[in-house]
């Protein structure tokens, strides 16, 4: 017969596992019981404060010892109420491993509808908007909201895998035609900054493969993996969004997420030149061209990146 595990050798395992629980705090927290225990926690303050009010009262003539009374019976049996709803919704979650697990890893919610959320979080977004995708199908969607962040000043990141990178071909093939997306979102932004300020408004282009469709508000990091299936209609590939996942600020998921961007910034070989956008930006509004000739003039209006400024050195060296 084997020897029964003492609670410390258990709770061991399950750290090796990495299944160890959360403290009751944190599960109060994953199980979203927090606004039960605020407002039980002042229920259970106004009800002391009800009753030292009786008794200081109950000695003196009138009806004030009989009213704070009946306030604090009232009160007490709110509390009561609301404890023992609390206590139910936590015994029922107890050992609902997967909500602390959630928690855990930082996802503060699960979303079905990418646009719907963005266009709610873009609505009140005031410091910065950041994307990163292959054809942004989704971002030239919410055009109106990203005019709108632009015209407030809100500093935007664009980080775009063009369709003339191989990252790109290997997964839509070269016949896709996604440049009226990018036209569109920059459009908006050169609509919302009407005064020609674009210090803080960047696009890069990276050509490196991408693994999750990224966004972020604010702090609001926005994120899901890409699944690539076969379009049933017309046989192409195509990526679906099946689920999203809203991070905590203060997780370390945000912070390699977050990560996982910067370095995708970080090593992105070209920038678009505002300049020269909006230079040709008339052409791309009347002409009649094709996807082909609308990705010519993008990539004229982009620059290379250069990782530091050019110093003396460096142009003592260009002669020899």
């Amino acid at each position: 017969m084997m020897p029964r595990m003492t609670s410390r050798e258990q709770r061991r395992r399950e750290r090796e596992r990495g299944r160890e629980r959360l403290g009751i705090l944190g599960r109060i927290v994953a199980f979203r019981l927090q606004s039960n225990v605020y407002a039980l926690t002042a229920l259970t303050v106004l009800t002391v404060v009800s009753i030292v009010f009786y008794l200081a009262a109950r000695d003196q003539e009138g009806f004030a010892a009989n009213l704070w009374l009946a306030l604090a019976t009232s009160l007490m049996a709110s509390v009561l109420v609301l404890a023992s709803e609390t206590f139910v919704k936590y015994r029922q979650h107890r050992n609902d491993i997967f909500l602390e697990g959630i928690t855990k890893l930082g996802i503060s919610n699960l979303h079905f509808d990418r646009r719907a959320l963005l266009s709610e979080l873009l609505e009140g977004c005031d410091r910065r908007f950041w994307a990163v995708g292959y054809r942004h199908i989704l971002t030239s969607s919410l055009g109106d909201r990203i005019e709108a962040v632009a015209d407030r000043g809100v500093a935007i990141r664009l980080l775009i895998v063009p369709p003339w990178s191989t990252s790109f071909q290997l997964v839509y093939g070269p016949q896709e035609r996604v440049t009226e997306n990018y036209v569109s979102i920059l459009r908006r932004i050169v609509h919302g900054r009407d005064d020609g300020s674009f210090d803080d408004i960047e696009v890069r282009f990276v050509e490196q493969p991408l693994f999750n469709d990224t966004y972020l508000v604010d702090d609001v990091v926005v994120t899901g993996p890409y699944t690539h299936n076969v379009d049933r209609d017309h046989g192409k590939i195509t990526a679906n969004d099946f689920f999203t996942y809203e991070l905590h600020r203060s997780s370390r998921l945000h912070e390699l997420v977050l990560g996982e961007y910067e370095t995708l910034w970080g090593i992105a070989n070209a920038q678009l030149d505002w300049g020269l956008f909006t230079e040709r930006l008339p052409d791309l509004a009347t002409r009649d061209l094709n996807d082909a000739e609308r990705q010519e003039i993008l990539r004229e209006a982009c620059v290379p990146i250069r990782t530091r400024p050019p110093t003396d050195a460096d142009s003592a060296g260009g002669t020899s």
